[in-house]
């Protein structure tokens, strides 16, 4: 078991660029390892369009296409109602019928988180949006999304969520920083690490605005950080962006 090592960068790009960096140097496997994103809202827009580029050259899933698990950005116009009508009705069932197993739910279960089928599935995000607005005073650390839901997945090697839970963060002020920290047990990071980081980001963003609080960090805790495929290929990438 390795040591907790840690990331800290301005934006999500070059935390993902030095923890690829971090994961080469250390056999492509590693165990603890944490990435804090300083400013979830910088963005480089050219190193975006390369890492778009380079996952479509190689075939594997695109940024947004990950991003989208976690929030789908672009389906969002400033109202969280129809935000989250649009994706039940619409958006989620065209999902299905493009995959044939359980990946791209997180968003899904945000929002209709159901570990028991006998009861309706719950509206996380909206549930915290509405505590947060009608709280009288901060609480800092009260509030939780689950992805995993217990029994079964909590033990299931393969093909349950990467992602297990986001914490929900604020730093009192008069006007209160809200954060993210998300817990990962294993995370991929070829080609799911930068989309997961985007779509956290673009959580972030949609909490802040749906709550009048100012954007706080992310800290992203991987329990097993890897990549398997295409390594030399990474490599060669990450150099070109640095």
């Amino acid at each position: 078991m390795t040591e907790p090592t840690i990331i800290e960068e301005v934006s999500f790009q070059d935390a993902w660029i030095k923890a690829v960096q971090h994961l080469s140097a250390n056999h492509w496997d590693y165990y603890n390892l944490v990435v804090h994103i300083k400013d979830p809202q910088a963005i480089d827009v050219t190193k975006d369009e390369s890492v778009t580029n380079f996952s479509r050259q190689i075939h594997i899933r695109t940024p947004k296409d990950v991003a989208y698990t976690i929030f789908p950005y672009r389906l969002y116009s400033g109202n969280g109602t129809e935000l989250y009508d649009l994706y039940n009705n619409r958006f989620y069932p065209w999902t299905r019928k493009r995959e044939h197993s359980g990946w791209g739910t997180y968003f899904h279960r945000m929002i209709n988180y159901q570990p028991d089928k006998r009861y309706p599935g719950i509206n996380q995000l909206k549930n915290i949006i509405d505590a947060i607005n009608r709280r009288t005073n901060t609480l800092c650390a009260a509030y939780t999304i689950s992805i995993t839901y217990p029994g079964g997945e909590t033990i299931r090697p393969l093909g349950g969520p990467c992602l297990n839970n986001i914490l929900i963060q604020m730093l009192p002020s008069d006007q209160p920083k809200l954060g993210l920290l998300a817990v990962y047990r294993n995370h991929e990071f070829l080609e799911r690490a930068y989309g997961n980081y985007y779509g956290l980001c673009k959580l972030l963003s949609f909490l802040n605005e749906q709550t009048d609080t100012i954007p706080g960090t992310i800290t992203c805790i991987s329990s097993h950080a890897y990549v398997i495929g295409y390594k030399t290929k990474l490599t060669q990438f990450i150099s070109t962006v640095i």
